[in-house]
């Protein structure tokens, strides 16, 4: 709850996540699991096995569902093999925020692990 001009208020900002990119970037093949949980519920779980990357060419998946809008916060957790894995909280987004946003997140698996990052776009 955020403190306004003496009144309590709970319009604290909100991030959207709008979309997921995930890429293989590795010169081998990857099984990738997506996983997204919402008040400690599952809202989506699959793995996807990719392609090495071969010249310029990469093997990867592009979300866009309706679970990553919604009540609540959403934490995104992608995973390799047992390579590594890394996770994205809507609510850690939030709090650097002054107002409602939407991001773009994009993941890479490569040499060193799972990255990912993320871009503001429009809601």
């Amino acid at each position: 709850m955020a403190l306004t001009a003496g009144c309590v208020s709970d319009d604290e900002p909100r991030v959207e996540i709008r979309e997921i990119d995930v890429v293989n970037l590795r010169e081998e093949s990857v099984e990738v699991t997506v996983v997204a949980e919402r008040v400690d519920e599952t809202v989506y779980e699959d793995t996807f096995e990719f392609s090495p990357k071969q010249g310029g060419s990469t093997d990867g998946v592009h979300l866009e569902e309706d679970w990553m809008s919604g009540e609540g916060d959403l934490e995104v957790t992608i995973a390799a093999d047992s390579i590594d894995e890394a996770s994205l909280s809507t609510e850690s987004l939030a709090q650097d925020r002054e107002d409602d946003e939407c991001v773009s997140v994009f993941s890479t698996v490569d040499e060193n692990g799972v990255g990912v990052y993320y871009a503001e776009i429009e809601c």
